[in-house]
């Protein structure tokens, strides 16, 4: 009965974002990103995850294989693991969109899986998957240190979605209504002057 009589006192607002709250709290799920082919280990053939990622399969078919992921992240932290994901000693390398190298780990929490974990500011990066002892030094790179020993299917899962990456037209859209703000901002400053 107490529960019956303070949903009542509540507006009918209140009740229903609580219920479109509780919803969706209860249907949050991953969303995978299934290699398509071979993602390749260059800049120019990585593979670009959409945004509302948070675990990308695949497989790494040759000794010497590698596969690369472009993605855009809202700043905070970016954690990827390979733990209870990865059938093989995994590699994960985390480089800028330049391909420049930021992190990378080989084994963690005492198995042969990865996990990295780092705060990333907004931006476009790039994560590689690989097996030991096949690192790179830049998203390039991929086999000319050390070949690898292993291959095999992985899932990398990651603390949270990919981001959408901006549209162009989208930021324009922005900057033409601040323009349009600045100018009617002036416009009135103008009158005014006038008038006085």
């Amino acid at each position: 009965m107490a529960t019956v009589n303070i949903l009542t006192k509540l507006s009918l607002t209140t009740v229903g974002a609580a219920v479109i709250g509780l919803g969706a709290a209860g249907t949050a799920q991953a969303k995978t990103y299934n290699e398509v082919g071979d993602a390749g280990k260059t800049l120019k053939t990585a593979q670009s995850l959409p945004g509302g990622i948070n675990v990308i399969k695949g497989t790494i078919s040759s000794k010497n294989g590698a596969d690369l992921f472009s993605f855009f992240w809202d700043s905070g932290r970016f954690k990827a693991t390979t733990v209870d994901g990865a059938s093989f000693d995994t590699i994960l390398e985390l480089f800028d969109s330049s391909g420049t190298l930021i992190a990378f780990n080989d084994d963690s929490k005492g198995t042969k899986q990865s996990t990295l974990n780092e705060f990333l500011d907004t931006g476009e990066y790039l994560l590689g998957i690989s097996s030991f002892a096949n690192f790179a030094l830049s998203a390039s790179s991929y086999g000319d240190i050390a070949p690898g020993y292993s291959s095999g299917n992985y899932s990398i899962t990651l603390n949270k979605k990919t981001a959408s990456v901006p549209e162009p037209a989208s930021l324009i859209g922005i900057l033409g209504l601040g323009a349009f703000g600045i100018t009617s901002v002036g416009k009135r400053k103008q009158q005014a002057a006038v008038k006085a």
